[in-house]
């Protein structure tokens, strides 16, 4: 094939995305465990949507942790130097806190579409014990679905950079990535609007108007933040697809630059997952404001008491 006989490193889209990784791990730590911080010692009583929420904390800080070893995948050229099972296991665990985190996005929007537009639904009287146990579930059938990254052979993994073949692991996860962009998207997408257009209806009262504002807010972040981290990846993946038997090599350097910056994209997800959360519920919101203040020396300006997880819509 051409692309294996075309050299597509470049030390400065390299660097870049090294440098991007970084920063992304070292934002969705600091995010994510304030979240984190806030679950355990903030939240009195937790609902089905709250136990949602904290599970996407877990995959996000999961995915965080992945990084700086994707990160010197890239410093050292595209080379991988610590070992096959360690290549694999990065891998697994890459693509499982991934799409942990797509699922829950997804399930925390489905939630909200259930309370909000169907709230008769016997569905809506869900213990947070069963929350739990969906939210196994959810774990389980990901690591299912994701497992064929532990069979990655020696001379395909990391399976970071598109190659010039194609085996069955290598199909799986690229058919696995753009149904956990389609899907949960378009699901995420149909829910939200749903609940904008009921609440217009229902919140018609002036004095109502900040509540569905917030509301509106919210909807515009989660579609906005799935597209911005996914959509990307998704188009650069398809044009390498249709491209990859193409003889020129600038064509191809090209897209695989654009492959390696847009999948380095998909990791936001864990650093912009904090302005849900900050949306979602005021304990949040209040959390990273006491931290922003401590980093400014006014740490007690910002103390709040504990409260309970309610939504924007709530």
């Amino acid at each position: 094939m051409p692309l294996a006989n075309c050299s597509v490193h470049s030390r400065a889209v390299e660097a870049s995305v090294a440098t991007l990784l970084l920063l992304e791990c070292g934002l969705g730590l600091v995010g994510n465990a304030i979240a984190l911080w806030t679950f355990f010692f903030r939240l009195k009583v937790w609902k089905p949507y709250a136990v949602y929420l904290f599970h996407l904390v877990i995959a996000d800080l999961l995915l965080t942790v992945c990084l700086p070893f994707h990160a010197a995948f890239y410093l050292r050229h595209k080379t991988w130097s610590l070992g096959h099972p360690s290549c694999q296991t990065l891998l697994f665990l890459r693509a499982l806190s991934r799409g942990v985190g797509v699922a829950f996005l997804t399930a925390v929007a489905v939630d909200r579409y259930l309370r909000v537009v169907h709230p008769r639904l016997k569905v809506n009287l869900l213990s947070p014990q069963v929350a739990w146990g969906i939210s196994g579930l959810v774990w389980l059938l990901m690591a299912v679905l994701t497992h064929q990254s532990l069979f990655i052979s020696e001379a395909e993994c990391p399976s970071f950079a598109p190659r010039g073949y194609f085996s069955f692991s290598l199909i799986w996860q690229e058919v696995l990535f753009f149904l956990q962009v389609i899907l949960p998207f378009g699901l995420i997408f149909f829910c939200n609007a749903r609940i904008i257009r009921t609440l217009q209806g229902r919140l018609r009262d002036p004095d109502k108007q900040p509540k569905l504002q917030r509301a509106q807010a919210l909807v515009a972040v989660v579609v906005v933040l799935f597209a911005l981290c996914f959509l990307p990846s998704f188009l650069a993946r398809i044009f390498l697809a249709i491209f990859r038997g193409s003889d020129s090599c600038r064509v191809l350097r090209a897209l695989v630059h654009s492959s390696d910056v847009t999948s380095s994209l998909t990791y936001l997800q864990s650093v912009l997952n904090p302005v849900v959360y900050c949306f979602s519920n005021p304990a949040f919101r209040h959390s990273y404001r006491k931290f922003f203040y401590t980093l400014r020396g006014r740490g007690q300006d910002a103390e709040v008491p504990g409260c309970d997880l309610k939504d924007s819509y709530s």
